[in-house]
Formats: structure tokens, C-alpha cells, sequence
């Protein structure tokens, strides 16, 4: 890695139903999905790159999963929290962080007090239509939407 950033974890996350890297860091071997069955599919592949694979022997990287639901409710709460829509693929990686899960995924890597960076991104396939209807197919509780009414903050 350049900068010398090698001792740095990362925490991957992905979905069930879109775990690819997952089941091939636990395998140890590539391993083909026969399909992606998660609703966050932009982002998915049924089969990770031998170098993905080969990075995660030789750094830290913590492999972790989460549900569908727990991702569009994570997707509504980085909506509301700042004003950006993000598909369900980023909110399985904002997950780690509203869930409070990030220390016990980091252990002793945990930084503490320092800062923790997460790469936000993919809005393209989505709006609130979408993220609406996803809401409702997986019961998200979008009751902390009253307190800042999505549709105004939608730029």
C-alpha cells in the first residue's frame, strides 16, 4: 500500500446475499456466488478479484456482514443525519458505525478516540421513491423520519 498505510484495518462490509468477499476470506479461496440476492446489488459481485483475496493475507482487513434491513435503515439515518441519499450497498457500510459495532469489530485495533474514516459513497441508483419502497418491503421502522421529514432535506 503506499503512504505506508499497511498497519491500518479496514473493515469490510458487506450483505447477506452479496457476501462474496466474505466467503472467500472464510474459505480462503475465490469463491462464485450463483447470484446476489441482497437488495444492494449495486456494488455486489459474485466473485472477488484473486487480488482482493491476496490483500486480505496479507493486511488487516476484517470481513463482516449485515442484513438488507439494517442497511436501508442506516441509509435513512445518514439521510437524515446529512442530507445525502446513499444506496443500500454504502448503508451496509455505514452500518458498522450506527450500530455501534465498529469497536468490537476493530478489537485491539480499536483507535479510541481517533478518527475513523468510511468511504461513503454510491446515490446513483437510488432515490427516495426506492429507498421508500425498500423501507416498507423490509419493515424498516421510519418512525425517526418524523423528527426531520425526509422530503424537505432532499437537495
Amino acid at each position: 500500500m503506499r503512504h505506508h498505510w499497511n498497519h491500518v484495518p479496514v473493515v469490510a462490509m458487506e450483505t447477506y446475499g452479496a457476501e462474496s468477499f466474505n466467503k472467500a476470506v472464510n474459505a480462503g479461496e475465490l469463491v462464485k456466488l450463483d447470484k446476489i440476492t441482497s437488495h444492494a446489488k449495486t456494488l455486489g459481485a459474485l466473485q472477488v478479484c484473486q487480488e482482493a483475496l491476496d490483500l486480505s493475507k496479507e493486511r488487516k482487513i476484517i470481513s463482516k456482514l449485515t442484513d438488507d434491513k439494517t442497511a436501508v435503515e442506516c441509509c435513512r439515518l445518514f439521510l437524515r443525519d446529512h442530507q445525502f441519499l446513499v444506496e443500500p450497498a454504502c448503508g451496509a457500510t455505514l452500518s458498522a458505525i450506527y450500530s455501534g459495532k465498529i469497536s468490537e469489530y476493530l478489537g485491539e485495533s480499536s483507535p479510541g478516540t481517533s478518527p475513523i474514516i468510511v468511504i461513503v459513497c454510491g446515490g446513483a441508483t437510488v432515490d427516495i421513491e426506492t429507498l421508500d419502497s425498500l423501507s416498507e418491503l423490509l419493515d424498516v421502522d421510519t418512525s425517526l423520519d418524523k423528527q426531520y421529514p425526509i422530503e424537505r432535506m432532499v437537495l
